[in-house]
């Protein structure tokens, strides 16, 4: 089941947006809160200052002017309103709670008493020291001060009563919040547009990795990243193109020996069957023929069902061999292929004095390293093999030797024997390939010569100009080399 996959970028900026815009909303809600608080106990000080500072004055000034000079003490208390936002109204009281002057009613004319106050407003006027009235809904926005007037001697016959309000300072706050809340509003989308950014130069990598994950999944092992970003990313894209190479040859790895396994499985029952039908063929016969008596007859096949045998076991030694190789590790040493070459005169001295070949051994010989019995199972094979096909005509010989090449030296067995058509130089190294099934032989020497060579991790191959011209077996193992004197030597590992 295929889940529905979110943009990693997509997360990154709206976590990003949405964190910053709360931390913005959290900073601004306290800021304003408190700034507010701060706000309106700074103008409840400046109107007590003012209240405290104005009474003296206005009570010297209603004394004065009053009832002889109303517009004079009028602009007086016009000047006073002008000098503060916060009080809105001024009231005259005396003692015993009646209004004598309402700044509300500048324009009215004078009077005995406009009002009587209530009994919490007459107590706050008995006092001698200024005092607060908070409304009784617990209103912030408005509270009243009163203060005494004491006269010089200190009588105490009127009081001020002042109206504060903070109404302004509440429309300067709802002016405040909108004003954060669309700074905060701007800032969210320029931290969006940061985040987006920001996310982009992020997952653009990492939305590289995924499709180079998804189409190494799809079977696309050549995918290879191309990530320069100098951080983490970079060493993960360059550990995903590693292990890319190494899957993907691994896998071709596989699919050769796969291959390779599904041919030999093929061959191998292909050419074990034919001794097994050999086998059973004369056995009939050698059944028909005891039973007729027949003895000459019956040892005939009793012979031709034991070198079926003798085949088959040969041919079962030779794959046991084969598999072995690159299975079991040795210790890798220096050998010179003058001591293989010699090993190997001396192990097929009876087949090269039958066939009358001269076996011959270059001068400049390299030192390979390698596992020694391998090795030499590569010469005695090659050189066997070389015996085989000396030809009828003229004197056979074979030279063994090495010549540069562009990696090392190039080992090679030469005979001047009957030569390999060109089209046949790929077959002659497949299991059980016998190009003249005439010549004795299982068709596995090639093979493991081919096996034992690609396992050191060098090359075989065979020169040929065709039928007549004789046969040049080559290979190369990698480490070989010649050393300070001319003399070729092994690489140390």
């Amino acid at each position: 089941m295929i889940r529905r996959v979110r943009s990693l970028r997509t997360r990154l900026v709206l976590t990003f947006t949405v964190t910053l815009v709360l931390i913005l909303v959290g900073n601004a809600a306290y800021l304003l809160i408190t700034g507010r608080e701060a706000s309106r106990q700074r103008l409840e000080s400046a109107a007590r200052q003012f209240a405290v500072l104005a009474t003296p004055a206005l009570g010297q000034s209603f004394e004065s002017y009053f009832h002889s000079g109303y517009f004079k003490f009028r602009q007086f208390v016009l000047d006073l309103l002008a000098r503060s936002d916060e009080v809105t109204t001024i009231l005259i009281c005396d003692v015993e709670g009646r209004v004598l002057f309402d700044s509300r009613q500048l324009d009215a004319a004078p009077a005995a008493a406009l009002a009587t106050l209530d009994a919490e407003r007459l107590l706050a006027l008995r006092r001698v020291e200024p005092s607060e009235i908070r409304p009784p809904g617990g209103d912030p926005s408005s509270f009243e001060i009163v203060v005494p007037y004491l006269e010089d001697w200190g009588r105490h016959r009127l009081s001020a009563v002042y109206h504060v309000s903070l109404a302004g300072l509440e429309g300067q706050f709802r002016r405040s919040v909108r004003r954060a809340l669309g700074l905060v509003a701007l800032s969210g989308l320029l931290v969006a547009l940061l985040g987006l950014a920001l996310g982009t130069r992020l997952t653009r990598p990492l939305a590289a990795l995924t499709e180079g994950v998804q189409q190494v999944a799809r079977g696309n092992y050549e995918k290879r990243l191309q990530i320069e970003s100098r951080d983490e990313l970079q060493v993960v894209a360059e550990a995903f193109n590693d292990m890319s190479s190494r899957l993907q040859h691994t896998i071709g790895e596989m699919e050769r020996k796969n291959a390779e396994l599904e041919r030999f499985t093929y061959t191998v029952s292909h050419d074990l069957r034919s001794p097994l039908v050999t086998v059973l063929g004369f056995l009939g016969l050698l059944e028909r023929d005891i039973e007729a008596g027949r003895k000459d007859n019956a040892l005939a096949d009793v012979a031709r069902v034991r070198n079926a045998a003798a085949k088959m076991e040969r041919q079962l030694r030779e794959l046991l061999e084969l598999s072995r190789v690159g299975r079991v590790t040795t210790t890798h040493e220096d050998v010179p292929l003058r001591e293989l070459a010699e090993e190997a005169r001396q192990s097929l001295a009876g087949r090269l004095e039958a066939a009358g070949v001269e076996l011959q051994l270059a001068d400049d010989l390299p030192v390979l390293r390698g596992d020694r019995a391998r090795l030499l199972e590569v010469v005695q094979n090659l050189v066997d093999n070389a015996a085989k096909f000396t030809g009828k005509d003229g004197r056979p010989q074979i030279l063994i030797g090495s010549r540069p090449g562009p990696a090392g030296p190039v080992c090679f067995v030469r005979d001047n024997g009957i030569g390999i058509d060109p089209k046949h130089h790929q077959l002659v190294f497949g299991l059980f390939e016998r190009l003249d099934p005439r010549v004795e032989g299982t068709g596995i020497g090639l093979a493991l010569v081919k096996r034992i060579v690609e396992v050191h991790g060098g090359q075989v191959w065979v020169e040929s100009g065709g039928a007549g011209q004789g046969a040049t077996f080559c290979f190369t193992i990698p480490e070989a080399r010649r050393d300070q004197a001319g003399t070729p030597r092994a690489a140390t590992a």
